[in-house]
């Protein structure tokens, strides 16, 4: 999870490593379902029903072109939305966007970026050097093969 604005060096770090990386990267990305049945089973959480957040979660899924591609063809957002302590999190069970909240963002990063790792990256994610660089360094991070 990105929690700063990103400086020139950073954007060269992770070019660096999106290019050296590339070739070994291959789609994994799982389906919203997946992702709402791995939080469930590694968290401890209350479903809150909260529908402003789940509200929130849709917007950015159709009002943001790359999300919306996510979506099955003619599905809408089905979101669900938990509480793990103080930390929200939202997960769409069509397109497998998530969006995980939290004054503390390092409580937040922590959801975030195990998400993240599980649901892996489909081709167009492949494309991006940021996912795919924060994609590699968690999975580095995490004791993982970086592919």
């Amino acid at each position: 999870m990105l929690t700063q604005e990103p400086t020139p060096e950073m954007i060269r770090e992770w070019q660096k490593l999106y290019n050296e990386n590339r070739s070994a990267l291959t789609p994994n990305r799982r389906s919203g379902f997946e992702v709402d049945a791995y939080f469930r089973a590694q968290y401890a959480f209350t479903e809150t029903q909260d529908a402003a957040f789940a509200e929130v979660i849709t917007a950015n899924i159709t009002e943001e072109s790359y999300h919306a591609a996510k979506l099955p063809k003619g599905a809408s957002p089905d979101v669900r939305t938990y509480q793990v302590g103080d930390v929200l999190v939202g997960i769409d069970l069509a397109s497998g966007y998530f969006q995980v909240e939290c004054e503390d963002i390092r409580r937040a990063e922590l959801i975030y970026d195990d998400l993240f790792v599980f649901r892996g990256l489909d081709a167009t994610d492949i494309e991006n050097y940021f996912l795919a660089a924060q994609y590699i360094t968690l999975r580095r991070s995490k004791g993982g093969t970086p592919c």
